[in-house]
């Protein structure tokens, strides 16, 4: 009888990315970031745009979605290098995020009058 083998060499791709109602273009996006990572690839803008099919604007759409639902983070390169997106624990991810909210301006305050 053959048995499956204990482990499997596969990337983190969690399925609950089909449950948060994203576009197919965004899912894709994941499962492209989870692949290079389980490839031991580093998830950077280049090699994830060198792997990307669609427009570079469908990518960039893409990438805003899932850091807008938590899924993913955008991380600064090292020194001169390309940002890194880095996929966040399912426990993290959810309905799109607000916005941060624009600072209040500061009150004026008039001289007094005597």
């Amino acid at each position: 009888m053959n048995r499956p083998p204990a482990t499997f060499d596969c990337s983190p791709m969690d399925t609950q990315i089909f449950n948060l109602g994203l576009s197919v273009t965004a899912t894709s996006a994941y499962i492209l970031i989870t692949a290079l990572v389980g490839d031991g690839v580093r998830p950077e803008l280049g090699s994830i745009r060198d792997r990307w099919n669609a427009s570079p604007e469908e990518l960039d759409r893409a990438l805003a979605d899932l850091a807008d639902h938590n899924v993913i983070e955008r991380h600064p390169g090292l020194e001169g290098s390309e940002p890194v997106y880095l996929v966040n624990p399912a426990s993290l991810w959810g309905v799109a995020r607000e916005p941060w909210p624009a600072p209040k301006p500061l009150p004026v305050h008039s001289p007094k009058k005597d």
